[in-house]
């Protein structure tokens, strides 16, 4: 199986306070890996390192064999990874069409694949058709973090990193994205998953860390880490 993405002891930091701590994982090719912990171990700084919106004070980022270290964010984006953030940050004054249409930014030239991309997404989720021309501050919840995601889809994404996706949403909701995201992995897409609700998570991955205080310190497949006591009892409510 080839090797997507690889941090090797990564330490960053929010001005003197470190976040991460010698933080080591490996994203091979057509998985979902589930990244578990609590809140403020260090999951969204994960990403948002290797998205380049914090930066490592040591350590190396490897994306397909290359640097990520140092590299502008717009540039990692072009790169194939695009990160859909913990909130959903969609633009509440837009259509869903025209939020769609800024997640294809980096393809904005090529109207054709941008038309294309937008039917693609309404395919995945047909309630976001329904409500093309609709203000996307005015969705539900769950149809506010489908349009996140299509977002997300727009960039033509090799990994996808998801923070959150199912935070605040109904238990059918829930259901609905984790068999939407099992679908995208399916097509293709390598998928980085933050998730609060661990049984969805670890139903989900083929692999999975944990991370405690910036370290990571349990790494399995999915089925070892289901049976793990200190996972069971840490968050899968036993």
């Amino acid at each position: 199986m080839k090797s997507l993405l690889k941090l090797t002891n990564v330490n960053s930091y929010y001005g003197k306070i470190r976040a991460l701590n010698n933080l080591s994982l490996e994203i091979n090719e057509g998985e979902i890996v589930a990244l578990l912990g609590s809140n403020g171990a260090g999951k969204s700084t994960t990403l948002k390192t290797i998205s380049g919106l914090v930066k490592p004070k040591s350590g190396e980022i490897e994306w397909n064999g290359q640097s990520l270290v140092g590299v502008p964010p717009h540039k990692i984006v072009e790169s194939g990874i695009i990160h859909v953030p913990e909130g959903r940050r969609i633009f509440g004054g837009l259509t869903i069409t025209e939020n769609l249409e800024l997640g294809a930014f980096t393809f904005r030239k090529n109207k054709k694949w941008v038309r294309e991309g937008i039917e693609r997404s309404f395919d995945l989720f047909p309630r976001l058709k329904e409500r093309a021309k609709q203000p996307a501050g005015t969705l539900s919840g769950g149809e506010q973090q489908m349009l996140a995601i299509s977002r997300g889809l727009m960039g033509d994404p090799k990994l996808l990193m998801l923070d959150e996706p199912s935070m605040g949403l109904a238990p059918i909701i829930v259901q609905e994205i984790m068999r939407i995201i099992k679908e995208i992995n399916k097509q293709g897409t390598t998928i980085l998953l933050i998730e609060q609700n661990a049984k969805a998570a670890l139903r989900l991955a083929n692999r999975g860390y944990l991370i405690e205080i910036g370290n990571i310190i349990m790494h399995d497949t999915a089925d070892v880490l289901r049976m793990d006591d200190k996972i069971i009892k840490a968050y899968l409510g036993a």
